[in-house]
């Protein structure tokens, strides 16, 4: 608002303008108001009548997001500049502005990816930055910021926009200007101190600002998993030589952050195979904790990764009458491994892996009957030869330093999350 003396449009600088502008809404791909929109009872009951009682007019319109990002940028600025001419039509016509008075400038903004960048700022996203870069390296230029945008991340991010910010972006957000009519215009005496300040308006602040906050928008991630099980094809149909088949039951569960590069995985290995007339025995318990970095950030978790573990084992091993093990054990090492997807929703995904590190174990050797005496009374005993009163468990030790596991993997998302926030 101005009185007589300020006659030039003021500087709306953009923080001004996100603090004091208006939200207006359209029909998809319409141009008229929706007569149901807030803003029309408004302005035409609280605020035409003051603007009448005080001989003001409307001088500039500033509108921001005449269209939101949907759809061909050129049917938006179609879209934008009808939008535009409507509102003024609209304003003036309610002043009863002569066409001639009606004003000459509307600046206007056509798809508001500042604003855009505005919001994902506040809503703490992780690509933030990423969408800031691409909208100041365009220089204001919206369609090239479209088209960068929409190229962007294979069209994941564009789409994710879509979904979480373009409903906010679906309004023209308006600053209006108005300035004391010509024909009401006072001519100061010669005496006349200029002084510049706002009209007072009875019931109402020595300001008026036409903002309105734009309403709470409850936004949803797409669908992300959280929590994924995993089983290694090669324990399932595991071979061993000098014993035959010997699969084991294995599970992995992969806990997934909602973004950044790292995950979490913990493990557990079983087997209990007991051919006892062959002596052949495979009994195993392994616990693995993982720590994931996979190369590609952004909370994908797809392609290469390199992982740190830790795990301990405890067994109990035979081949034969004379070949038996018993022992614990633990280790550590590296994986490197690449994930990929399965099906069109990446809800299954196939993994391949290689580990190398460091095993050590104390164990002792077992046979069928007793080792001393030679008599098989149908008993196992350690095999040891010296003063039974002498004897200590775990005698032997073993240490591997190379490759400690291979992996043929298939993973499963089963359990998702939805994170949602509120945008304001």
């Amino acid at each position: 608002m101005s009185d007589s003396i300020v006659t030039s449009p003021p500087v709306i600088t953009d923080s001004l303008f996100d603090v004091i502008a208006r939200g207006i809404r359209f029909r998809v791909n319409r141009t008229e108001l929706l007569q149901d929109d807030p803003f029309i009872p408004l302005y035409n009951d609280s605020l035409v009548p003051w603007l009448k009682k005080n001989n003001l007019v409307l001088r500039e319109v500033y509108v921001k997001g005449a269209a939101s990002p949907e759809g061909p940028y050129l049917n938006n600025v179609r879209l934008s500049r009808e939008r535009t001419k409507r509102l003024i039509e609209f304003l003036s016509s309610n002043l009863d502005q002569p066409i001639a008075d009606r004003p000459l400038n509307a600046k206007c903004v056509t798809e508001d990816y500042a604003y855009l960048v505005k919001l994902m700022e506040l809503a703490g996203d992780a690509e933030y930055k990423q969408v800031k870069y691409i909208w100041e390296s365009c220089r204001g230029d919206e369609r090239l910021c479209k088209k960068k945008l929409m190229a962007y991340n294979k069209g994941k991010t564009w789409k994710r926009l879509l979904q979480v910010y373009f409903p906010t972006l679906r309004q023209s957000r308006v600053v209006l200007w108005f300035a004391v009519s010509p024909k009401h215009m006072p001519i100061p005496s010669y005496h006349f101190i200029a002084k510049t300040e706002m009209l007072a308006i009875p019931a109402l602040p020595t300001q008026i600002s036409l903002a309105e906050p734009v309403p709470a928008v409850e936004k949803k991630y797409a669908r992300r998993h959280l929590i994924a099980a995993r089983t290694n094809l090669l324990h399932d149909f595991a071979y061993v030589p000098q014993f035959g088949f010997a699969p084991s039951g294995n599970i992995q569960l992969e806990y997934y952050p909602l973004t950044g590069h790292y995950t979490y995985n913990a493990g557990f290995t079983f087997s209990n195979h007991r051919h006892w007339s062959e002596h052949k025995f495979m009994q195993v318990r392994d616990v693995q904790l993982e720590l994931r970095r996979y190369f590609k950030g952004g909370g994908a978790f797809i392609g290469p990764y390199l992982a740190a573990y830790v795990e301990g084992t405890k067994y109990g091993i035979g081949f034969s009458a004379t070949k038996g093990w018993e022992g614990e054990g633990g280790g550590a090492g590296l994986t490197l491994g690449h994930t990929c997807r399965l099906n069109k929703k990446g809800s299954l995904r196939l993994e391949l892996s290689l580990s190398v590190g460091a095993f050590i174990t104390r164990y002792d050797p077992y046979v069928w009957g007793n080792p001393i005496t030679g008599f098989v009374d149908g008993l196992y005993y350690y095999d040891y030869h010296g003063s039974t009163s002498q004897f200590k468990e775990r005698n032997h030790q073993f240490m591997w330093l190379g490759p400690t596991n291979a992996g043929i993997h298939l993973t499963y998302d089963i359990i998702y999350r939805k994170k949602k926030e509120v945008v304001r």
